[in-house]
């Protein structure tokens, strides 16, 4: 047997006095793991109950709060993957519907499926932690309870990672759904390494149910996300993956994305916003020089709610505009790129100035961008006619 490397988490199956009991994210320390294909479990309060485990290919992870009316069909959706050789880490997040008693069946039938309890309610984040603590898969894939996943996405984006190791994380296509499982729109256009980049200063490169990324970071510590974010915090995560290696996003449609009224992106839009926009000022400063930063800010404050549509306001945003797409084309990004990049730009003026701004539901707030915006108009109209969904997604976020 391989030498075993302590490590200070918490297992429910243990034997000992804390077995079953419920630990709070907060109690748990660091992960000491070695890359080592067995390894110890501790629990973090007694340091006496334990068991050796050994490593897995994938761990799923998924954190839930009162779920119960999606929960059987993403369980049964990651039930239903070709490939096997997986364990699913659900943080129950102290439900008080129907949440328990279905995560309790699932895992009575799934020798593969681990239930930990949250006593209180800590949140996205820190249950999220809570299950990244426990995991031992090489690779995390991430499942909210209200989204579903094809048989073949775990291993599609295993594969993917196996075949690239400079790659740290990959996302995927997806189809966005309403509450009756009707798709509403697919997403099937992939991304790079330096269109993710590019968009890093804006928003993240795809749902958070599409991120499939290694575990440990270059210096074997288990990656967890920033608690300091109770929205956008796979944003942040994803930001800080790119630090340490390359990123994309795979054509093929993996994931069923779903939309609906208790959705978080959809109760919690607003401060959603201004973490997106706090993590995307840090990108784009890692990226651009100082003074092509300074110019992007009268449209950052569009694009985050912050600032309505004035004159003034949509003059000085293309004007940030204009110069970064001055900027990244002096960079010689090559045809099909700049043709990706005068798309993308006219589409995040659209939606920052015309729906987020709320220039939209003036006259003269239209016919203000359709004046200063005059060179980016055929791009826009190319953006919109190659994602219409996309174009209505963003009118329906309008300020």
């Amino acid at each position: 047997m391989p030498k075993l490397t302590l490590s200070p988490l918490y297992d429910p199956i243990v034997d000992g006095p804390y077995r079953n009991n419920a630990v709070q994210a907060n109690t748990l320390g660091p992960e000491e793991l070695r890359a080592s294909p067995v390894f110890v479990q501790y629990c973090p309060l007694c340091r006496r109950c334990a068991r050796a485990v050994t490593a897995v290919a994938v761990s799923v992870l998924m954190a839930v709060h009162n779920g119960e009316g999606f929960l059987a069909e993403a369980l049964a959706s990651v039930a239903g993957q070709t490939l096997r050789d997986y364990e699913f880490v659900i943080v129950d997040d102290a439900s008080n519907d129907g949440t328990a008693q279905l995560l309790a069946a699932a895992a009575a039938r799934d020798p593969r499926i681990t239930v930990l309890t949250n006593p209180h309610n800590q949140g996205l984040t820190r249950s999220l932690n809570l299950g990244l603590r426990l995991a031992r898969g090489a690779y995390v894939a991430r499942i909210d309870a209200d989204d579903t996943c094809v048989p073949e996405r775990l291993a599609v984006q295993h594969a993917f990672m196996e075949a690239h190791p400079d790659f740290v994380g990959v996302c995927c296509g997806f189809s966005v759904i309403d509450a009756a499982g009707n798709v509403s729109r697919t997403v099937s256009a992939g991304l790079d390494d330096w269109q993710v980049r590019w968009l890093a200063g804006w928003n993240p490169p795809a749902p958070h149910p599409t991120y499939f990324f290694r575990r440990l970071q270059s210096d074997g510590q288990s990656w967890l996300y920033d608690e300091d974010f109770r929205t956008a915090q796979d944003f942040d995560l994803w930001s800080r993956l790119m630090s340490q290696g390359k990123t994309c996003v795979l054509a093929q449609v993996l994931v069923g994305y779903r939309r609906h009224a208790g959705a978080i992106t959809v109760v919690k839009r607003s401060e959603q916003a201004l973490n997106c926009a706090r993590i995307g000022q840090r990108n784009l400063a890692a990226r651009l020089p100082a003074a092509e930063v300074a110019q992007l800010q009268p449209l950052i404050a569009l694009f985050s709610y912050q600032q309505p549509a004035g004159e003034l306001a949509i003059r000085q945003a293309l004007k940030g505009a204009d110069a970064l797409l001055a900027y990244d084309l002096s960079t010689g990004p090559g045809r099909e790129r700049e043709r990706w990049l005068r798309r993308t730009v006219a589409g995040l003026l659209a939606d920052a100035v015309l729906s987020r701004a709320g220039a939209l539901k003036s006259v003269r707030g239209t016919a203000r961008f359709g004046l200063y915006a005059r060179k980016h108009l055929w791009p826009l109209l190319g953006a919109v006619l190659s994602d219409p969904a996309m174009a209505l997604k963003s009118i329906r976020n309008r300020r």
